[in-house]
């Protein structure tokens, strides 16, 4: 038995595993002195735990993030220059948070070169607080012993640049003055992106999905969000991260980063920021390739009138739409549902989401925590990849979310669910496998908790029905093997163009998905002009 790997969770054949990048590559031509085969990695470089003012030791928060990233970084609460007056014990609970992050720091610096390995990439970093400048993460490529932490927003951005760090900020979406952004002080080489879903929201524009609701700094500011940036002619890339403070990076919901680089590597990493071959996800891991004339997102191109825009997409829900958006303006739509070519083809491809949880209600039962040991197998087919959907809830300190892969038919799941502080209200989670197989072939979910069962279901069902089942009687938690999802609904592979006069302001483009889940992806920009 092995554990579910970084390459298994983002789409590696379990047959092959020296050849799971292959299967992770990109499709779409880079030019120029990029013409190079790049893969796919997920990270999360905006998190919390006890390092700070979360929760959660730093050595849960690394196996957690080994367990289902490529990458994550360390980014403690370190200080805020300018705090003002906070309700009742609001003061006391940060500078204690500080004073935590301090002490750790150390620690910090050497768990973070011992957890980097072929694997795994781990990042050293903080976070600096400011009403007036903003926030920023503090991104170093190499061991950094200084907690530098300054009064001024240039003074960290010179020390970024002397350490050839990156500092990113991020719920840029809050007025200014309220820990929103200040994009007078922003530098496009120490913050080549910018993060723009995380659990406080996206602040991609006033209309974006998932709004800022959750703290205390008020809503989305018009004069604040990314378009409005863009529209002024900044450019900078798009990143994603949890920014959780329950100790799980990558939280499912709660936003990641996806990066196109040659090689899992901190420089490679560092490559790909500074380059903004980037994009964001509110958490689902939704594959993302874009491209204007052969050149990928975060490029910037020379005048031209006539651009080729290449685009493909493969979701882990039904697509409903992708966008490409023009300076703000939407240009082109593509509903994938539309262009259906017709019942799911078996044998084939197909994707099936296996979800578990719910329960009582809190007003039934308060503080209930349901433990998950689960056997998944897909009997006379193959299951070619498997993706983890994991929030953070519940938290504790000992409990972790496992999948582990037996062999190419068959995972073991050992996961706990509770409707206690679940993110948005959502008592569940899921795993997505990607499977391959004929209308006899059959999942079968074996459960020992949080009851012995077993549930079979053919595929031939499941191309037009689900199934659920419930662990006891009113109010028990239940399981649910859902309806298949096609390759023509999960994927679509666009070529559109676009022609303007070649003269004028630039232009610049990015891609927007939407899945019928509610679930959405931010490609960076690519800029002509």
């Amino acid at each position: 038995m092995s554990e579910m790997n970084r390459r298994s969770f983002v789409g590696g054949s379990f047959a092959a595993l020296a050849a799971m990048a292959a299967n992770r590559e990109s499709s779409l031509l880079f030019a120029g002195k990029d013409n190079e085969l790049h893969n796919l990695y997920w990270g999360d470089i905006h998190n919390h735990n006890e390092c700070g003012l979360a929760k959660g030791s730093l050595e849960r928060a690394i196996d957690l993030a080994r367990g289902h990233l490529d990458f994550w970084a360390a980014t403690g609460h370190s200080w805020w220059h300018d705090m003002p007056d906070l309700p009742g014990t609001g003061r006391e609970m940060f500078l204690e948070g500080f004073e935590r992050h301090r002490k750790f720091w150390p620690k910090t610096r050497g768990l973070v070169e011992e957890s980097t390995d072929d694997e795994f990439v781990a990042i050293l970093g903080y976070e600096w607080h400011s009403s007036a400048f903003g926030d920023y993460c503090m991104l170093f490529p190499e061991d950094n012993r200084e907690l530098y932490l300054p009064d001024h927003a240039n003074k960290l951005l010179d020390f970024a640049d002397s350490k050839n760090a990156l500092a990113i900020t991020h719920h840029v979406g809050y007025k200014k003055g309220w820990r929103g952004a200040n994009f007078d002080f922003h530098r496009p080489v120490t913050s080549p992106v910018v993060e723009v879903m995380s659990e406080h929201g996206c602040t991609m524009s006033l209309t974006s999905p998932h709004d800022m609701v959750r703290h205390s700094m008020g809503g989305r500011s018009s004069q604040q969000v990314i378009e409005r940036q863009l529209e002024s002619g900044m450019r900078f890339g798009f990143v994603g991260s949890s920014d959780t403070h329950r100790g799980y990076p990558g939280a499912y919901g709660e936003g990641v980063v996806g990066i196109w680089a040659p090689e899992l590597s901190r420089r490679a990493i560092f490559a790909a920021l500074r380059k903004r071959r980037t994009y964001a996800t509110s958490g689902e891991r939704i594959a993302v390739e874009f491209a204007i004339n052969g050149q990928p997102m975060g490029s910037e191109l020379p005048t031209t009138a006539d651009r080729q825009i290449d685009i493909r997409v493969e979701g882990q829900n039904t697509l409903q739409m992708i966008e490409l958006v023009c300076r703000g303006q939407v240009i082109e739509r593509h509903f994938p549902q539309d262009h259906s070519p017709g019942p799911l083809a078996l044998p084939g491809r197909a994707k099936c989401r296996i979800r578990y949880g719910w329960g009582p209600w809190a007003q039934f039962e308060s503080g209930r925590i349901c433990m998950w040991d689960m056997k998944i197998r897909l009997e006379g087919g193959q299951i070619r990849r498997a993706y983890p959907c994991f929030q953070a809830a519940p938290f504790d300190e000992e409990l972790r979310d496992t999948l582990k892969v037996i062999d190419e038919q068959t995972l073991h799941l050992v996961s706990p669910t509770s409707r206690v502080k679940s993110f948005e209200e959502d008592p569940t989670k899921s795993v997505v496998l990607d499977l391959e197989g004929g209308p006899d072939a059959e999942i079968v979910v074996q459960t020992t908790k949080p009851a012995e069962q077993t549930v079979r279901a053919k595929l031939g069902y499941l191309r037009d029905d689900n199934e659920i089942t419930f662990t006891g009687g009113f109010g028990a938690e239940s399981f649910i093997i859902e309806q298949l999802v096609g390759p023509s609904d999960f994927g679509a592979t666009l070529r559109w163009h676009d022609r303007r006069n070649a003269g004028g302001e630039a232009d610049w483009y990015y891609v927007r998905v939407t899945q019928h889940n509610g679930h959405c992806a931010w490609s960076s920009p690519i800029w002509v002009g």
